[in-house]
């Protein structure tokens, strides 16, 4: 895991990369801190990707930022070349398990992505998608987001730096 980190165009600190992630061609690939990789993910660099601070991705995710090229290709169903579209998330985004992003998705700030998603295209700031393919449900209360983010208030800085440890209330006849 240490070696393919650092292959990375930019790896930040303090990130949690699940052991058994895969990354195709991790030297366009870069991560901002305070990152969490679920188990299982499949990251495809090809066409760039840039994941920034305190995102967070559950299990499952894949990613593809290249696609094969089919318009006037020299051959059926496609040719040898390719079609490269960034992928960006941006700060504080929360991905569910098993969620698909294809090329050229930009994930706004604050967005929170529904498990089982698929993203296609710009998701704007705040706001939280579910279903296939991905549609805004509603918003993140920005008043709320923005303060905390003032605040540095970044789940996964604070958990590292405050060894914060999950609330579960097991009383099931609440």
């Amino acid at each position: 895991m240490k070696r393919l980190l650092k292959k990375l165009n930019k790896s930040g600190s303090n990130n949690s990369i699940s052991s058994s992630i895969v990354i195709y061609y991790p030297e366009r690939v870069s991560l901002g801190n305070f990152i969490y990789i679920g188990p299982n993910a499949e990251i495809n660099g090809l066409g760039g990707v840039e994941i920034m601070n305190g995102v967070i991705i559950g299990p499952n995710l894949v990613l593809h930022s290249a696609n094969h090229s089919f318009k006037d290709s020299k051959y059926i169903p496609y040719d040898e070349t390719f079609d490269f579209r960034k992928v960006t998330i941006g700060e504080n985004v929360w991905i569910g398990g098993n969620v698909i992003i294809t090329p050229g998705s930009n994930i706004g700030e604050g967005c929170i992505v529904g498990a089982g998603c698929v993203v296609s295209g710009t998701i704007p700031p705040l706001s939280i998608v579910v279903g296939n393919p991905c549609r805004v449900i509603k918003s993140r209360d920005s008043e709320h987001y923005y303060r905390l983010k003032k605040e540095n208030k970044i789940y996964l800085k604070e958990k590292l730096e405050r060894k914060l440890q999950p609330q579960i209330n097991l009383n099931y006849n609440e």
